[in-house]
């Protein structure tokens, strides 16, 4: 069995903001191992990239609510954008996109099996207890303005 290289630590997670473009509600947070945030600079190349990154929702024959998520994760080698929306009432639609400290552009980067990580987990289990309680537990009236409300602000 092969050893771990660092000792878990916490990081900050920090809901950003919710931000609207072309019909799509994106609730954007921020983790970083090295800061409270993730830099502007990183925040605007991501934001740059959301209607190309989005438009991947027409790929699969499920509904989408154009509601997402954007994770943007700071880490030693560089920033990782996760995106997720939901389709089909409960499951989601990921990808997750990598812009290396030497690089200028986000890269597709989940194309190779990675899903996400302990501290990214973390966001996402919120996201789903928030859907369950404000979406689908109130199917018939759902409580889309308590959904977006309803973030996480945290060390995990």
């Amino acid at each position: 069995m092969s050893q771990f290289k660092k000792l878990y630590k916490s990081r900050p997670i920090r809901f950003m903001e919710l931000y609207a473009i072309d019909q799509w509600i994106i609730k954007i947070y921020s983790i970083s191992s090295k800061n409270e945030l993730v830099s502007n600079d990183d925040l605007k190349h991501a934001k740059a990239k959301l209607l190309k990154w989005l438009s991947k929702h027409k790929e699969v024959p499920f509904d989408s609510y154009k509601c997402a998520t954007l994770l943007l994760h700071e880490f030693e080698g560089g920033v990782y954008a996760v995106i997720n929306w939901w389709v089909d009432e409960n499951m989601l639609q990921h990808f997750v996109y990598l812009k290396a400290h030497n690089d200028h552009e986000f890269k597709l980067y989940s194309d190779n099996g990675i899903v996400t990580c302990v501290w990214e987990l973390a966001v996402l289990w919120h996201e789903r207890n928030a859907w369950v309680s404000h979406i689908l537990k109130k199917h018939q009236n759902p409580d889309w303005e308590g959904y977006y409300k309803d973030v996480l602000n945290e060390n995990v």
